[in-house]
């Protein structure tokens, strides 16, 4: 009977070294976000504060983004080229999600914030490699909407809605296994930004 009980309590912890390194992923890889950037005012890329203009010349864009990611394996020291990390461990990104918050506490999606949206994407990110992934970060469907539209009216214009854009990162790895979902953040600030001036020859 002792023989049996030391053989269950042997197999236990042989299983609990087998299950995955975090409860929500099946893969030995994870992904990293570096950096989350997008365009100032004057549409210079890699700002972390991102300047989204509702209304351009009178003409509606998307503002665009940069997610800066990285693939990594939990165990570093283990997994060397020697230790097998296979081809099967790097990671293909196929689906960003776009939520957005207030400091304020109101979140009403279509009310006091652009609602939720979702990217399927497939973008393959190596293990140990930065890979530089753009995304849709306020679509201009969004500034047709409640609050974005309410910016583009006159009372309204030279009115900042600040934002916070929660951007989460979903793949898996080339084995099938899903990697954890990873999150970040980057400030975004809305308003009817004044339009550059024209030349004094054009139109």
């Amino acid at each position: 009977m002792k023989m049996k009980i030391f053989a269950l309590i042997i197999m236990v912890l042989l299983l609990t070294g087998c299950v995955a390194k975090e409860n929500d992923s099946t893969s030995s890889s994870f992904l990293v976000i570096n950096s989350l950037t997008g365009t100032d005012l004057q549409g210079n890329e890699g700002s972390t504060t991102v300047f989204s203009d509702v209304d351009i010349a009178g003409s509606i864009i998307n503002d665009n983004a940069v997610a800066s990611i990285s693939a990594l394996t939990y165990n570093p020291t283990e997994d060397s080229v020697e230790n097998d990390i296979t081809y099967y461990m790097n990671v293909i990104v196929d689906q960003i999600d776009v939520e957005f918050k207030r400091t304020d506490g109101r979140n009403v999606e279509g009310v006091d914030v652009p609602y939720r949206f979702t990217q399927p994407m497939n973008w393959l990110v190596q293990v140990d490699a930065v890979e530089e992934i753009p995304f849709v970060l306020i679509r201009h469907v969004a500034k047709l909407e409640a609050p974005l539209l309410a910016l583009r009216e006159v009372p309204s214009q030279g009115f900042v809605l600040q934002l916070v854009a929660i951007v989460t990162i979903h793949g898996k790895d080339l084995g099938g296994h899903r990697v954890a979902p990873v999150s970040g953040y980057i400030s975004v600030w809305c308003s009817n930004f004044a339009d550059p001036a024209t030349s004094a020859g054009g139109r």
